[in-house]
């Protein structure tokens, strides 16, 4: 493993193991990504947060590890689990987090909220507070048996709310979104005092699935009418009592989005789900996180669960971040494109393939390429959905693209009875990026498919099975630019 390429475009641990994107904010140009991180083996353990950052989302600088466990006690000596960063007053910031005691994951009460203030404006010294900021979990039936993960939920005109993921072990349908508002109405005590308010989404109620939510994540908008909308990005899993999410591959899990309405209660703010669908149909991405930047865009990173994929094993280093993407709310519905810093770099075409088993060599052996899949206009989504892209590595090894999940359903509307109601793929070309065995598909309707073959990091010829109406260009251009 210690020969196989680099990857250029994605954000990968020097050390050890990498999953959550943790605390995404940019400031002045700077794109901060910490992670969740273990520098001391390639293997889930007691997590520290890792700390980098990129001006261009493509050259990454790594930093000092900026959450170590035990900095506040007991509270997080087990681990610093996912989080965000919050801004303080003086242009100062502050990192939010789950953090448990030693022992391992955390039992019913025994995860709390933390927090990290930097010290520094470049965000590479943190003082953690001594004591908990929030420590509530709530009395549900059946009793909670995980809570952790925030974010920041910011409705216009009350006070600061943050959302917490929660769920019951072996109880379908339990997985939830918790409220918290803050009790201090301004200045560092916002994110010092919080006050438990109720359940924001329940797996039940939205008809979703999983026992337990983790790494919410809330963006909230106006529309055209000046409504208060949020989008609401939830990962999800099943699990037996006692075990954990990457204890066992087969273990379901996923991520979803939901678009809806936020409406105050009695109780607190609500969320009224109003579209859904899948944020990935690959077999990799996982606990995203999405921030604003400078000039108006959100931008969203994810965990690439690596450590599936048999190649990993013996690897030094496992998990990556995924490329950064481009997420906008059309029509109630969830669009993802790259970032525009990586389709930036895509070059001219150095290969066409026609459909029907067309098939070119590369010129030379690539670790880095970009396939782009087009229907002609008398060509259907069948045809698309039928095909497959080949990646041929220059030992023989092939990794297979399959496109059969265009053909899946892009989004669903909720209908009066509170039933989903599916909406057809209008999938009409795939964007294919490659990245040292990475692979991120995009479509021209804006969803995503995040896979990887990392015994197979370098392509020299590619083939495109299927779709007979269909061609390919292979575009290329260093990202060393």
């Amino acid at each position: 493993m210690a020969d196989r390429p680099a990857h250029a475009f994605h954000l990968a641990p020097l050390t050890g193991w990498m999953n959550d994107p943790n605390g995404l904010i940019e400031i002045a140009g700077t794109h901060h990504v910490f992670f969740q991180h273990n520098p001391h083996e390639p293997a889930f353990g007691r997590m520290h947060w890792g700390h980098a950052t990129s001006t261009d989302l493509v050259h990454w600088t790594h930093h000092p590890t900026a959450l170590t466990p035990g900095a506040a006690g007991p509270a997080d000596a087990g681990g610093c689990w996912s989080g965000i960063a919050a801004p303080l007053p003086d242009d100062r910031w502050a990192l939010i987090y789950t953090g448990i005691p030693v022992g391992g994951p955390p039992s019913p009460g025994s995860a709390t909220g933390c927090r990290a203030t930097a010290s520094d404006p470049s965000l590479t010294t943190f003082s953690t507070d001594s004591r908990p900021v929030l420590a509530e979990w709530p009395s549900e039936d059946p009793p909670l048996t995980d809570w952790r993960d925030h974010s920041l939920l910011p409705v216009r005109g009350g006070p600061l709310r943050q959302v917490v993921a929660a769920g019951v072990s072996g109880v379908p349908g339990a997985g939830r979104l918790l409220t918290y508002r803050s009790t201090a109405p301004d200045g560092d005590e916002q994110y010092t005092s919080w006050a438990y308010e109720g359940v924001f989404l329940h797996a039940e109620a939205a008809d979703l699935p999983g026992q337990v939510f983790e790494c919410p994540d809330t963006w909230v908008y106006g529309d055209e009418q000046g409504a208060e909308r949020a989008l609401v990005v939830l990962s999800w899993y099943e699990k037996a009592v006692g075990g954990h999410a990457t204890d066992d591959p087969a273990i379901a899990h996923g991520a979803y989005w939901l678009t809806g309405t936020l409406t105050s209660t009695p109780e607190g703010v609500r969320f009224e789900p109003e579209h859904r669908g899948v944020v990935d149909h690959g077999d990799r991405f996982y606990a995203c996180q999405s921030y604003s930047t400078g000039d108006g865009r959100r931008l969203a990173f994810g965990w690439l669960r690596t450590q599936d994929d048999p190649a990993s094993s013996g690897a030094s280093t496992v998990g990556v971040q995924s490329a950064p993407r481009h997420w906008r709310v059309v029509r109630g519905r969830l669009e993802q494109r790259p970032a525009a810093e990586i389709t930036s770099r895509v070059g001219e075409p150095v290969v066409h393939l026609q459909g029907g088993s067309g098939h070119a060599r590369l010129p030379a052996p690539l670790s880095q390429l970009v396939v782009d899949v087009q229907l002609d206009e008398a060509g259907d989504g069948g045809a698309l959905a039928s095909s497959a892209v080949v990646l041929l590595g220059p030992d023989g090894r092939s990794t297979t693209v399959d496109l059969g999940w265009t053909a899946l359903v892009s989004t669903a509307a909720r209908d009066d009875d509170g039933s989903w109601v599916a909406s057809a793929s209008t999938t009409r070309s795939v964007r294919i990026f490659v990245d040292a065995g990475l692979v991120e598909c995009f479509t021209d309707d804006g969803r995503a498919a995040a896979f990887s073959d990392l015994g197979n990091p370098t392509t020299s010829a590619v083939r495109l099975d299927g779709a007979a109406s269909s061609a390919v260009t292979v575009l290329v251009r260093s990202m060393d630019v």
